[in-house]
């Protein structure tokens, strides 16, 4: 299994809002399973999140890659523009 893990550092002012438009109107738009989770950190930073959408098979993985990707990425600049940096890291699940 390929999980694309999206990490978010979020302007605190628009938190809540990225909360809520992620878990009520972006996980549900997509065809693989999605988690939202909260990077909890011991350093001063902004808020930040992991985005992360898993795929059974290595060109389900690169197709998400390859069309809906750059789709969350323009909704995400739509809706908080100049309000988050992120970066993709791709994992590999090895054992439950």
């Amino acid at each position: 299994m390929r999980i694309l893990n999206i990490t978010f550092s979020i302007d605190p002012s628009v938190e809540d809002k990225f909360v809520f438009y992620v878990k009520g109107t972006l996980l549900p738009l997509l065809s693989q399973k999605g988690s939202l989770l909260r990077i909890r950190s011991d350093a001063n930073t902004h808020p930040t999140y992991g985005l992360q959408i898993e795929c059974e098979t290595e060109k389900a993985f690169q197709d998400f890659k390859d069309a809906p990707l750059a789709s969350i990425y323009q909704a995400m600049h739509t809706k908080f523009p100049n309000k988050w940096v992120s970066f993709d890291t791709e994992l590999e699940r090895i054992a439950p």
